[in-house]
């Protein structure tokens, strides 16, 4: 009875999304959002966002799987028993649903992907980005996730994602008479006129907010 305590547990728990699977799986391992980043070698952004019910999946999952000591189908699609022989002889990554929208990075895209609020259908024009620390609207705070449309124009006031020397950020867009202008809240800080050291990605069409920070 010992060794099966946790099982016991969180058997009331409920296991019906890949976010409380993980969670469940975590607690179990005795294992902090940090400690399983840097056991599975995913990304601690990543973990989070699993965590958080904000992305849909990861091709990562079978080394988070392995890190945690889980079955990875049980993991990702709650079939099968949670730990002990897998009922299958491998695993696929599910096919991105029609709510999914890729993460992309300063590298460009990455294997990951966030869920639209409510499922809302995403475009092919759609990114994710993620906000590693905080930008200088208020708005996007460290841990924010930003859902950005690439062909749409942005309008004076719109928040945007842009690239400024190599760091990609969170601005509000102000409209110029050439190129337009990156602006911050602080009204100490010049605007950034755009160029080819301050690209324009996207306007930003969700702002997904981490409400602990």
């Amino acid at each position: 009875m010992t060794n099966n305590t946790a099982r016991y547990k969180f058997s009331f728990m409920k296991t019906d999304s890949l976010a409380a699977r993980l969670n469940i799986a975590m607690n179990m391992a005795g294992m902090t959002q940090g400690a399983l980043a840097k056991a599975s070698g995913v990304s601690q952004p990543t973990i989070w966002r699993l965590t958080k019910g904000q992305a849909a999946g990861s091709r990562k999952l079978v080394d988070i799987a392995a890190a945690l000591n889980v079955n990875v189908e049980w993991l990702a699609k709650g079939q099968g028993e949670m730990q002990g022989p897998s009922t299958k002889e491998g695993f696929s990554h599910t096919t991105p649903a029609a709510s999914d929208v890729p993460v992309w990075t300063l590298a460009g895209k990455t294997s990951e992907t966030v869920t639209t609020p409510n499922g809302v259908r995403a475009k092919k024009t759609w990114r994710a980005y993620l906000i590693d620390r905080n930008s200088g609207c208020a708005e996007a705070t460290a841990g924010s996730i930003v859902i950005v449309d690439t062909e749409i124009p942005p309008e004076s006031g719109d928040l945007v994602i842009a690239r400024v020397h190599e760091r990609i950020s969170v601005y509000r867009y102000l409209e110029g008479p050439s190129n337009g202008f990156l602006t911050v809240d602080d009204p100490r800080l010049p605007a950034v006129e755009l160029s080819s050291s301050a690209e324009l990605i996207g306007v930003a069409i969700f702002l997904i907010r981490d409400l602990r920070r």
